[in-house]
């Protein structure tokens, strides 16, 4: 029986972590997909992916990953992957450039990557009367 994908979340002050894991029978695509939109809804200037409990993934998730990357990147958040295994280094490198996410080994090189992207700037919110 092949392994499926499960996403748990955690929201920081600055991002929000998603964690994947393997589990039996999850339909991956939906639950990746909602987490993404999830996240990139948020609020947050940033999504960490952590990919340290998963040693690779299917085709389709790769490629919904490149797809909210380039999504992501139109509306100024920074999407970023970390504690990837070569193999799914490799199948990151595959992706076309503009759908390439940043690889970083470790969530702490996800903040200094994210904090060097936004240059000091910070996201705010307006509310007009």
């Amino acid at each position: 029986m092949a392994s499926m994908l499960d996403v748990y979340r955690e929201i920081l002050p600055d991002s929000y972590l998603l964690i994947l894991t393997d589990v039996p029978n999850a339909p991956e695509n939906e639950v990746l997909r909602r987490a993404l939109h999830r996240a990139g809804t948020s609020g947050k200037a940033s999504v960490w992916v952590d990919c340290s409990q998963l040693p690779k993934l299917p085709a389709a998730a790769l490629q919904l990953l490149g797809a909210y990357y380039e999504t992501l990147q139109h509306r100024h958040i920074h999407l970023v992957l970390c504690h990837l295994t070569d193999e799914l280094r490799e199948a990151i490198e595959a992706l076309p450039g503009t759908q390439r996410p940043p690889v970083v080994a470790t969530l702490l090189e996800a903040a200094c990557y994210c904090r060097s992207q936004r240059g000091g700037v910070r996201r705010t919110t307006a509310i007009a009367a």
